[in-house]
Order: structure tokens, then sequence, then C-alpha cells
């Protein structure tokens, strides 16, 4: 049998967790719940030429056309690429769009200072919820960040998933 103590503590313990919670909550941090959806079809491409960064944007693979069909979907897209010859102190970018609009969490960075002088293999993932009904054209795009940077991408791959409620 356990004592009195024993549950006073428990009892304390969860009153302080659910004090906790509820301070999340009404300190303005978002409550995040996962998304439930159903994978409608999934789109890759791989690229092997070599591509020259700079400050102008470089397209990393043509544009793949994405159906939402009669209701909105979201796309998750990956983006696996070799990065070298980054010039030290500039960072390469990675741009995702839908239709011309960027993703909400788009323009990642590679850092020159530890890409520099041999090849590095990033991989960025990229949401985009809300998509409207009908088709879209999804592009990747990579440059450098400030002016005078340079650096070469090689073997790219990019999945594209698209999703429904």
């Amino acid at each position: 049998m356990r004592s009195v103590a024993h549950h006073v503590r428990n009892a304390g313990a969860a009153v302080f967790l659910m004090t906790a919670c509820a301070s999340l909550r009404a300190g303005g941090q978002e409550v995040v719940t996962a998304l439930d959806r159903t994978l409608q079809k999934t789109h890759m491409r791989q690229e092997a030429t070599r591509v020259t960064l700079s400050t102008t944007p470089v397209s990393a693979f043509a544009p793949t056309t994405i159906q939402c069909g009669n209701q909105t979907c979201s796309v998750r897209v990956e983006v696996s690429s070799q990065f070298f010859n980054v010039t030290s102190g500039n960072v390469v970018r990675i741009h995702v769009k839908s239709d011309g609009n960027p993703f909400p969490s788009t323009g990642f960075d590679v850092d020159g200072g530890i890409n520099r002088p041999v090849a590095t293999l990033t991989t960025a993932a990229h949401l985009k919820t809300g998509l409207s009904p009908g088709s879209h054209s999804v592009t990747v795009e990579f440059d450098m960040r400030s002016p005078g940077g340079t650096a070469e991408a090689g073997i790219r791959t990019v999945m594209i998933q698209v999703f429904t409620p």
C-alpha cells in the first residue's frame, strides 16, 4: 500500500505538468498538430550536369507540374545536391517555389565556410500546405547570397510529394 505522501507527490507532479502546458499556450507558443494527409503522387528527378552559381538564381531542375485535383493539397519538396568550390565566407541558397511564389521555409543556406574545398552533400526539405485545387508548377533554384560569390552544384535530386486531406 502506498503512503499518502506518495499520492500527494504524484498529484503535485500532475498539477505542475498541467500548469506548464497551460502556460505554454498562454505564453504565445503555437500548439502544432500533425498533418494527417494521404500521399497522392511522388515526382522525382535527378540531374548530373554541373551548374555554376552566382547571385542570379539558376534553375536546378526543369519545372515540375503537380496536380492537386479538385481539392486543396500539401506539397513536400526534398532537394539533395552536391555543392563545391563555394566561395569562403559566402552562402549558397536553395529556393523552392510554387507558381513563382516562395514556399514558407525557402532560402535554405549552405555555408561556404564549411564547404570549401571539398564537395558537400546537402539535403533540405520544404513544405507548403493549402495549395489551391488544380495544377501548379514547382521550381527549385540555387543562387549565392552575396555579390562576388560563386559555387558549383553537381549531382542533385528532387523529390516532390503531393498530399491531400
